[in-house]
C-alpha cells in the first residue's frame, strides 16, 4: 500500500537573516566502542549510545529507530562535515514535519529502517497548491514517470537523491524509503546549501532550500526547540 503526503508550495520566505532559529542540542553520546575514528564505516543508526536514544526518545516522543537515525546523522557529520553545525534536533524537525516520524497515516519505522508502508508525497505539478516539477527520473525513483514528488520519510525529491543518494545503513541498497538512507541524503542536501547551519542565516538558508514555504522553518524551529528543551531537562520535567 502506498501512503500520499501532500507537499507544499514554493514561496519567498525572505530574509534568511530573520527567520527562525532553533537552539542547538548537544551532539548525543556515542555508542560504546564507536568514535570518530570508525563512524565513517558504520550504519548511523549504531553510532548514538542505545541508552542516549532510549532516553531522550522517552523524554521527546521520537520512536527510537527514528531518533537513533537523527542521531547517528548529526554525529556522523560531526566527522565528515563539522563546519555544517546540523544537529539532530533539526534533523528529527524536520522528520515530524515531513512524516510525523515516519508514523504519518499509522505507518512505522520498522527495526531494519525502513517504512512500513511506502511513503510518497502528490505530484507536484502546480495543482493543489504546489510547484510544477517536470519529471526527472522517468519514475525510477518516485514511481510516477508523469511527473515528480517527494519520497520516504524525509520527503526527498528525485533530484536531491541524484545528486545525494547514499546507503546510511550499509545494507547494500539506497533506498529513499530508509530513515537512515534519507537522513544522511537531507543531510547532505542541506549542508550543501549553506556554509554553516549554525547560525541564523546559515540555517535559515539552508532550510529554505528544502521547502521555501514560510511556515515550514517556523514548524520545523518549533519542533526542534520542543526535542532541545526536553532532553536538556533534568529536573522537574
Amino acid at each position: 500500500m502506498v501512503l500520499i503526503l501532500v507537499s507544499c508550495s514554493n514561496a519567498m520566505f525572505g530574509q534568511a537573516s530573520s527567520g527562525p532559529f532553533p537552539k542547538a542540542a548537544p551532539l548525543p553520546a556515542w555508542a560504546e566502542g564507536v568514535d570518530a575514528q570508525n563512524a565513517t564505516s558504520l550504519s548511523i543508526a549504531t553510532l548514538a549510545s542505545p541508552e542516549w536514544v532510549a532516553s531522550a526518545a522517552e523524554k521527546t516522543g521520537i520512536p527510537e529507530r527514528a531518533l537513533a537515525a537523527y542521531a547517528g546523522g548529526a554525529l556522523r557529520l560531526s566527522v565528515t562535515n563539522p563546519e555544517c553545525g546540523l544537529t539532530w534536533n533539526t534533523l528529527a524537525g524536520i522528520g515530524w514535519v515531513e512524516s510525523h516520524h515516519g508514523t504519518i497515516f499509522d505507518g512505522y519505522i520498522t527495526d531494519d529502517g525502513s517504512m512500513s508502508e511506502a511513503v510518497y508525497g502528490i505530484t507536484l505539478d502546480g495543482d493543489n497548491g504546489t510547484i510544477a516539477m517536470p519529471d526527472f527520473d522517468d519514475g525510477n525513483f518516485d514511481l510516477d514517470p508523469n511527473g515528480d514528488r517527494a519520497v520516504g520519510p524525509m520527503q526527498i525529491i528525485p533530484p536531491t537523491w541524484a545528486a545525494w543518494h547514499v546507503d546510511g545503513n550499509l545494507d547494500g541498497v539506497e533506498d529513499g524509503q530508509s530513515i537512515d538512507d534519507s537522513v544522511l541524503v537531507s543531510s547532505g542536501y542541506l549542508c550543501y546549501n549553506s556554509d554553516t547551519m549554525a547560525n541564523r542565516a546559515g540555517w535559515n538558508q539552508s532550510i529554505r532550500a528544502y521547502n521555501d514555504v514560510p511556515i515550514y522553518a517556523i514548524d520545523v524551529a518549533a519542533k526542534a526547540d520542543e526535542y532541545e528543551r526536553a532532553t536538556a531537562c533534568t529536573i522537574f520535567c
